[in-house]
């Protein structure tokens, strides 16, 4: 007679992680972390090294002249520079405040609208201002430059006005320059840069303001030579 064979039960166990498996995860995400991390700080790093060894370049404005405006570039590196492009950007959608130097005979119409002669549409001729396009700065040196004037009509000025000035420059040396794209392509250094200027007065000063009006009431507060001009008067 044939025996039956007992079936045995055979169930799975699932080992729960130990704690070494456990500290093995928790190492494996630290040195993920630490790699991001560390990839950030050495990027800091070398960028204040940047600084601190190969210094930089900074734009200044620094008086106006009969026609047009004297800035300089200063040059603080030990390689030369060139000077890739230079643009004088007035805002398109801003409202300028002009004013006439000098007494102009004026028409006004049935309307009561006032024609300026020569009509009352001018260009800016520091929008066309490329003159300092391919100029090389040497290394620790400055330079001197003219920017053409914000009007076309030799007795009027703006009064107040936002002007953006965005320029590029490039070193000259190869592993300065190979330095500068790879900080470049990681974000945390530009070879182009943007400046906005309140230009009040025939006065440029740096600002941050989006507007013309926040501009000037932050320049009317902040600045007494400025405070005691007309468009001020009228921001009080």
């Amino acid at each position: 007679m044939a025996r039956r064979k007992r079936r045995e039960k055979r169930t799975a166990v699932v080992s729960t992680p130990t704690p070494l498996t456990k500290r093995s995860a928790r190492l494996q995400r630290s040195y993920r972390w630490l790699g991001g991390t560390g990839i950030g700080i050495l990027l800091a790093l070398l960028g204040a090294a940047y600084q601190y060894l190969f210094g930089n370049v900074s734009l200044e404005y620094l008086q106006p002249l009969s026609r047009g405006y004297e800035f300089q570039i200063k040059n603080d590196t030990p390689s030369d520079r060139v000077v890739r492009s230079f643009r004088v950007d007035p805002p398109h959608d801003q409202r300028v405040v002009y004013k006439t130097t000098q007494n102009v005979y004026a028409q006004q119409n049935d309307k009561g609208e006032v024609a300026l002669p020569g009509g009352n549409i001018s260009y800016v001729p520091a929008a066309e201002f490329r003159e300092l396009d391919g100029q090389k700065i040497g290394a620790n040196s400055t330079l001197k430059f003219r920017v053409p004037p914000l009007s076309s009509r030799f007795w009027m000025e703006p009064e107040a006005t936002i002007v953006d000035i965005k320029y590029e420059l490039e070193a000259t040396n190869p592993v300065l320059f190979a330095l500068e794209l790879m900080l470049q392509a990681v974000n945390f250094r530009s070879t182009e840069r943007s400046i906005r200027y309140l230009v009040a007065n025939n006065y440029w000063t740096v600002s941050q303001s989006k507007g013309l009006d926040e501009a000037l009431r932050v320049a009317c507060r902040d600045d007494d030579s400025l405070s005691k001009l007309d468009v001020c008067d009228a921001k009080r």
